[in-house]
């Protein structure tokens, strides 16, 4: 009876600690997918990070400018093709610019067997600069005319068929503004910036960098911020109710921008921010930016910002700053744009 009795102690033991084993490393899996903009570095740089991002399962959204390619190392790893013109050009994807990025497009594609490319819809950059150095009397010259709204417009769908026609998914991205839109059902800004949103894109992240809009909240606004993730939650939730598994986060900022905006003091902001996004069904997150993954020193630090595994959903505390801030931009497009 003893013995039995040892025994049976000595089974469930050895059952709880693999149980305890098993759910330990069920619960420390990573429950969302992670993916980073590299932009401003060669090539080469990003071949030295590629093993690690690899190993903690990060994908690379990779920058590839006009007259860039062909190049060596787009064929040693694997990549979201972020597609970019000169800057002469507009830089980023829009109306004005369509025809000149269809090109690209399939120079790029005819070129190279791509699964993925990210079509980043921004104004020409002329104007994002303007728009930084004077919000209010840069919008009147923002605005397209009609006829090239809608002509730009015919040609972006065409981008996105051509896309899918040669075997490549399509990530389609757009400034948080654009939500608003949706939300709405009108246009207004994607009239006024000149972007708007493709109907068959096989992804759709939006820039909530939490970072940058609390720091200009507070600049601009005067508004004071307690829990910038829940600008996070809130674009999230309405995102993920139109697009559903389609859609994405861009988060961030990681470091600092070209025109001085502060990012995450470390990465437990990063991780809030996740949280929120989880808590509203969001499961694809891309952080903005790889670049700035260096310490002062110049030494890359990828574990330091990536090594994330599960994180918890957590709907964040309403922030009273935050919460009427859309509608500020909201009257601003309804009444420039007719």
């Amino acid at each position: 009876m003893r013995e039995n009795l040892l025994i049976f102690v000595i089974g469930a033991i050895f059952i709880a600690i693999i149980f305890f084993a098993c759910g330990k490393k069920e619960s420390s899996k990573r429950n969302f997918s992670l993916a980073v903009w590299a932009e401003f570095l060669p090539y080469e740089e990003y071949e030295k990070i590629y093993d690690k991002l690899q190993k903690l399962d990060v994908e690379l959204f990779l920058a590839i400018r006009e007259g860039d390619f062909p190049h060596p190392s787009l064929q040693k790893i694997k990549y979201r093709a972020w597609l970019l013109l000169k800057k002469e050009k507009g830089y980023w994807l829009s109306v004005r610019n369509a025809e000149d990025f269809f090109k690209l497009v399939k120079d790029f594609l005819n070129l190279y067997k791509s699964e993925w490319i990210a079509l980043d819809f921004e104004p020409p950059y002329e104007f994002a600069t303007k728009i930084t150095e004077n919000f209010f009397e840069s919008l009147s010259e923002i605005i397209p005319p009609e006829e090239v709204y809608i002509n730009g417009k015919a040609k972006i769908e065409e981008i996105v068929k051509f896309s899918h026609e040669k075997g490549a998914k399509v990530l389609c991205v757009f400034p948080n503004f654009v939500l608003d839109d949706l939300v709405q059902k009108s246009e207004n800004f994607q009239k006024m910036l000149g972007i708007p949103v493709p109907k068959d894109c096989d992804e759709y992240s939006f820039m909530i960098y939490s970072t940058i809009i609390k720091g200009l909240a507070e600049k601009i606004l005067k508004l004071k911020i307690d829990f910038p993730e829940y600008i996070v939650w809130d674009y999230g939730k309405d995102a993920f109710h139109i697009f559903g598994d389609k859609s994405a986060l861009s988060i961030g900022l990681v470091g600092k921008d070209s025109f001085g905006n502060e990012g995450y003091k470390d990465v437990e902001g990063l991780i809030k921010d996740i949280s929120a996004g989880l808590a509203v069904g969001i499961k694809k997150f891309h952080i903005w930016t790889v670049d700035n993954m260096k310490d002062e020193n110049g030494n890359w630090q990828i574990e330091k910002w990536l090594d994330i595994s599960y994180v918890s959903p957590i709907s964040p505390p309403e922030d009273s700053g935050l919460k009427n801030l859309r509608e500020f931009p909201l009257s601003i497009a309804k009444s420039k744009v007719k």
